[in-house]
């Protein structure tokens, strides 16, 4: 005999949720495509020794990677599948000025879309999905701010805040050369 619960559950719909496994998938191809880009600028920013900025995009890379796996979960669970492809190729770029005006138009576009999209949840009556949306803005907005007060910075100070950001990142791997270097000599 089969368990009540399960008796009484009926194959949903596929248009049912239709409406928020599209903006979920939708913002999910943002967040793959954007972890991407800032992977690749924490890569640059490393390369360069910038070690803050490399740290920075290390950091904010991960979070959007969590925000893979949250929108990923929810579509699963309204039943859709999840479409894992990036909304926009990487785009290569050297200038750390550059990198950081893109990751503030990338964050300023995730808020006002990610507002949107919360917006039509809401009146899909979807409160999970809804919900969702904004904690992602919060968090989203939050990197903004990081992404425009490192900008501002580097617009102040110019090759001087990044002159002090590669000092810092020799000096780490001087260190870490030396570690790697007792361990060697120690037989480790």
């Amino acid at each position: 005999m089969q368990h009540p619960v399960t008796e009484q559950h009926e194959a949903v719909p596929e248009t049912q949720h239709r409406v928020c496994v599209d903006l979920l998938n939708a913002a999910l191809g943002k967040e793959i495509a954007t972890t991407l880009q800032y992977l690749y600028f924490h890569a640059r920013f490393e390369d360069a020794r910038y070690l803050h900025l490399s740290q920075i995009m290390r950091r904010i890379a991960i979070a959007e990677m969590r925000h893979i796996e949250e929108f990923s979960d929810r579509i699963l669970f309204l039943e859709g599948d999840i479409d894992m492809n990036p909304a926009f190729r990487t785009r290569q770029m050297e200038d750390p000025t550059e990198m950081l005006r893109f990751a503030v138009q990338l964050e300023e576009n995730t808020v006002r879309s990610y507002n949107e999209a919360a917006r039509l949840a809401a009146e899909e009556r979807d409160a999970a999905t809804h919900k969702l949306f904004e904690e992602t803005i919060a968090e989203e907005e939050a990197h903004l701010d990081t992404f425009r007060a490192e900008l501002d910075h580097l617009e102040q100070y110019g090759e001087r805040y990044l002159a002090l950001q590669a000092e810092a990142g020799s000096r780490h791997a001087a260190q870490e050369l030396g570690r790697a270097n007792e361990a060697f000599e120690k037989g480790e």
